[in-house]
């Protein structure tokens, strides 16, 4: 256990805390705080963090970048003169902040370490026009298991799946793990980036294999999150998962279907717009999740 400043980071189990409280830290944020605050006042390179962080996927330096955005503004690096992470260009990243480490956490509640095993990126504040889809998928998802949620480009389907997530992750007892395959483009890692995201090393060419073993083991919701374009790879993942792992809960996005047994299609349509009729006053056309949307 790490603690720096008003944080406990507790990493064999995934867990950031803000003052006892868990703080909302999506997977590749979390592995690039663990990687660094293992190393304080040493410089990590980028090269260092993605091989940590993307083990078996090669990625840009912007995807990078945008994680660790995304973990400077969870921790309030830089406001109120908190520091915790410099940037030495050209270099890498250095875990700045003063540490102290001990062997157990017993401060911190079971119940608080036991409902937050979850890696889902944080909630939009406010989700617009997505409230129904995301009751009706919550309920569709915890009766049927499998749920594919399709829809065109930037209709807002991972916004929806993540806010799902949220919505159920009691029920999964924290047990919700959500793996982004966007960044993949060799089909054949789709395996090995799930097992990854659940905290796996693979000891064998079958990864589905281990998979399955290990979630056997209790109830679980995968969100495999951008399937399309390693749909048949995503596909044959799911249908082994869905057949030979009775507990595991599995919510799919993607341009179109897996076209997989035991796949239920949720058809994500985009959000209602304003008529094209010159009559139309402002205030009827703000009323429009569209229109709310774009203004926002």
């Amino acid at each position: 256990m790490i603690s720096f400043g008003p944080f406990t980071l507790v990493a064999n189990e995934r867990l950031l805390l803000r003052q006892g409280v868990p703080v909302d830290l999506g997977a590749r944020a979390f592995d690039i705080l663990a990687t660094l605050a293992a190393r304080p006042n040493e410089v990590v390179s980028k090269k260092d963090l993605l091989a940590h962080v993307w083990p078996d996927v090669t990625v840009e330096e912007g995807s990078l970048r945008f994680h660790m955005a995304n973990l400077r503004k969870a921790l309030g690096d830089g406001k109120d003169g908190a520091r915790y992470i410099a940037t030495l260009a050209g270099r890498g990243y250095c875990f700045v902040a003063p540490i102290s480490r001990s062997g157990s956490r017993n401060d911190v509640h079971s119940e608080v370490a036991a409902s937050y095993h979850a890696n889902l990126p944080s909630r939009l504040i406010r989700m617009v026009g997505r409230a129904d889809d995301a009751i009706a998928l919550s309920t569709q998802l915890i009766a049927a298991r499998f749920v594919t949620i399709v829809g065109t480009g930037g209709v807002g389907k991972t916004t929806v799946a993540v806010a799902v997530g949220h919505d159920v992750i009691e029920v999964f007892a924290g047990a919700v793990h959500f793996i982004d395959l966007g960044a993949l483009s060799d089909p054949s890692l789709v395996a090995t980036t799930v097992a990854s995201t659940l905290g796996l090393s693979p000891q064998s060419d079958d990864a589905i294999s281990e998979l399955i073993a290990y979630l056997a083991g209790g109830r679980t919701l995968l969100i495999l999150d951008t399937c399309e374009h390693v749909i048949d790879a995503a596909a044959d993942l799911a249908t082994r998962i869905f057949a030979d792992t009775p507990q595991t809960h599995i919510l799919a996005t993607s341009r179109e279907p897996l076209l997989v047994e035991g796949e239920n299609v949720y058809k994500l349509a985009p959000l209602a717009y304003p008529p094209d009729d010159p009559e139309l006053t402002v205030s009827v056309a703000q009323g429009f999740p569209a229109s709310q949307l774009f203004v926002e």
